[in-house]
C-alpha cells in the first residue's frame, strides 16, 4: 500500500522561469552563465544558500530553513519535475560543494501565476543539507521602508543578454515600499534579476544575525528599474516556522533505510514498514524513486568473501561467484593469511 503522490503569464516578469514544461523540458544549454545579481559582488559565504539547477542547468536560487527544507519561489517549481531538481550548494555550480537531489516541491496553494501573489514554494531535499539553516524573520510592517536588506543569488547579472548566471552573488538594497505579502525595492544600477528567483533577501537585526526576510519574486524585463520579494513572516505556517515541532520530524517522502525498516513520512504522518516481515529487505527503488521494501537478492557466494577465511585447515572463499576450498593438511600445510597478496591461503 505504498503511496499515491498527487500533484497538485505574467504581465510583469518573474526572476527565473516562467514555470517548469515537465519530464520533456528541451531547453538548450545556456552559454556564457558565469555569475549573478545585476550590480552585486561574488560571494562564497552563507553555505545555507544555494543554486536550484533543473536538468543540470541554473534554474532558481533558494534557502536552508531546516535540514531538508528549502524555500524558493512558487513559480520555480510549478510544473517541474522534482527527480530532475537538484540544490547545489557552492561558490558556483562549477565550483559545486554539495549536490542533493530533490524528493518534492510544493507551491503555496494560493500562489497566482497571473498576478504573481503569494509566489513561494517548500523544497523538501532527500537528504540533510551540511550547513546551518537560516533565521526567519517573524514579523515586517511599513517601517521597514528605508532598511537595507542583504540579497543573495546565482542569477543573471546583464538583463538585456541573459548572461552572467552559475556564481553565488550578493549585493545591499533598500526596500521602498512595503504590501501585504511583498517588498519592493529599486535603487539605481542594482537589482536581481533571471535566475535570482527563491532567492533570499535577508534582514540584519541588532546582534548582527541574518534573518530570511523575503524571497525573489519578480521585477522588470531587464532587471533596471524595480524588484519584488514575496515576504516571508505572512507564509510562516506554510514553511513550517510557527510551530517547534516538525510533524514529519525531518522524515521525508523519498524516506530512508533503518536497517530493514523503511521510514518515511506521507500527509505529515510519519510511517514505518519492517521489510523482514515479508521476507524483504530495505531499499532503493529507482524506479519508484524512493526507499521501498524490496527482494532480498540472492548471494551466490553465500557470505564468503574473496579474501576467504581458515575453518582449520582448510581454506574456504569465494571467486567469480562460486564457493571454493582447499584442504590445506591434505599436503601438510596449513591454512593462514598470504599478506602479501591480502587473502587467507595453504602456507607452510
Amino acid at each position: 500500500m505504498r503511496r499515491v503522490l498527487i500533484s497538485v503569464v505574467l504581465t510583469v516578469f518573474v526572476l527565473g522561469v516562467f514555470g517548469c514544461a515537465d519530464d520533456t523540458y528541451t531547453r538548450s544549454p545556456l552559454v556564457d552563465r558565469g555569475s549573478t545579481i545585476v550590480g552585486g559582488s561574488t560571494f562564497t559565504g552563507l553555505p545555507a544558500v544555494g543554486s536550484l539547477v533543473y536538468h543540470g542547468q541554473q534554474y532558481c536560487t533558494g534557502t536552508v530553513i531546516a535540514p531538508r527544507k528549502v524555500v524558493t519561489a512558487a513559480h520555480c517549481v510549478v510544473g517541474c519535475s522534482p527527480s530532475n531538481m537538484q540544490f547545489v550548494i557552492g561558490p558556483s555550480l562549477s565550483s559545486a560543494e554539495h549536490v542533493i537531489p530533490v524528493a518534492s516541491m510544493v507551491p503555496y496553494s494560493g500562489y497566482n501565476s497571473y498576478s504573481s501573489a503569494n509566489d513561494i514554494a517548500m523544497v523538501t531535499l532527500s537528504r540533510d543539507a551540511p550547513v546551518e539553516p537560516m533565521g526567519v524573520l517573524q514579523d515586517m510592517d511599513s517601517s521597514f521602508v528605508g532598511e537595507r536588506l542583504f540579497f543573495v543569488g546565482y542569477g543573471v547579472t546583464n538583463g538585456y543578454q541573459q548572461t552572467g548566471s552559475g556564481v553565488k552573488r550578493a549585493v545591499w538594497m533598500t526596500v521602498s515600499q512595503v504590501n501585504s505579502t511583498s517588498f519592493r525595492y529599486d535603487p539605481k544600477g542594482m537589482n536581481t534579476c533571471s535566475g535570482d528567483s527563491g532567492g533570499p533577501a535577508f534582514y540584519q537585526n541588532a546582534a548582527g544575525d541574518l534573518l530570511l526576510a523575503g524571497v525573489t519574486s519578480y521585477g522588470d524585463k531587464y532587471c533596471v528599474s524595480y524588484g519584488v520579494n514575496t515576504r516571508i513572516d505572512p507564509f510562516l505556517d506554510f514553511c513550517g516556522m510557527n510551530s517547534n515541532t516538525d510533524p514529519c520530524q525531518g522524515e521525508t517522502y523519498q524516506g530512508r533505510c533503518d536497517g530493514d525498516t523503511v521510514v518515511w513520512c506521507e500527509n505529515q504522518q510519519v510511517h514505518t514498514q519492517d521489510c523482514a516481515d515479508d521476507d524483504k529487505q530495505c531499499g532503493f527503488d529507482p524506479q519508484k524513486n524512493y526507499f521501498a521494501c524490496i527482494e532480498t537478492p540472492v548471494d551466490p557466494c553465500n557470505g564468503e568473501t574473496y579474501q576467504g577465511r581458515c575453518d582449520g585447515d582448510t581454506v574456504i572463499w569465494c571467486e567469480n561467484g562460486q564457493v571454493k576450498s582447499i584442504d590445506c593438511g591434505a599436503n601438510g600445510n596449513d591454512c593462514g593469511f598470504n599478506s602479501s597478496g591480502g587473502y587467507y591461503d595453504c602456507i607452510q
